[in-house]
């Protein structure tokens, strides 16, 4: 598969992962929560979401034989992405602090910063062989 075919597909299951982390977050934060205690497990639900799309769809027969090993790098690839993510999303609320009204806002800007880094890696290294090749 072509890299921007694969990118097409990331991107596309990249905004699902955005939409259920955006609305996941803004239930938690209607009832309560603040954002940053609501990105927990928003962005792990959005992670477990766009392993198994990335894995079935994205990256089809790509990746290692055993799954729960996969999942581990794809986990560790998403948490060094959610560093970048994190860290656009606290500036964006430290410099406009009326986006604490509004978390899906910095959230987006943050996202765009954490797909770039997740493509690059998963497209990369986790996902660069054939699961028939590879071995894990």
């Amino acid at each position: 598969m072509s890299t921007a075919r694969a990118l097409g597909k990331f991107g596309v299951v990249g905004g699902t992962g955005f939409a259920i982390e955006a609305v996941l977050m803004t239930v938690l934060t209607h009832f309560g929560w603040t954002p940053w205690q609501a990105r927990i497990p928003s962005f792990l639900t959005a992670v477990l979401a766009t392993w198994l799309l990335n894995r079935t769809y994205t990256f089809a027969g790509r990746g290692l034989e055993r799954r729960s090993v996969e999942a581990l790098f794809y986990i560790g690839i998403q948490l060094c992405g959610a560093g970048v993510n994190l860290a656009i999303f606290a500036l964006c609320l430290l410099q406009w602090p009326r986006l604490l009204q509004m978390p899906v806002i910095p959230l987006a800007i943050g996202a765009s910063g954490g797909f770039a880094f997740n493509f690059l890696a998963s497209n990369a290294w986790l996902y660069a062989r054939s699961r028939a090749t590879a071995r894990g």
